[in-house]
């Protein structure tokens, strides 16, 4: 069995080919990969808003906690911010 031999350009081509197929599955990859970055990035901006609220819920209840045992209105509590000031 005779082997046909392939000039050097022809593995160089080659050679080029496999190259590109790499570089396009990298290309993929990197997409494929950004786009879960970008999913996560937007969830955890979520969780950082949800934080932020529950954190501005618990400082009114204490708020308002604090209002109710000194028997303070918001009115009363306003005025009291305005003299503050």
């Amino acid at each position: 069995m005779a082997r046909e031999r392939r000039s050097k350009k022809e593995i160089i081509i080659a050679k080029i080919d496999a190259l590109d197929e790499k570089i396009t599955g990298y290309a993929n990859k990197i997409a494929a990969l950004t786009d879960e970055k970008e999913a996560l990035q937007a969830e955890l901006e979520e969780l950082n808003a949800a934080q932020k609220k529950a954190e501005e819920e618990a400082q009114m209840k204490e708020v308002i906690t604090i209002m109710k045992s000194k028997n303070i209105s918001i009115d009363e509590l306003k005025q009291m911010v305005e003299n503050k000031e």
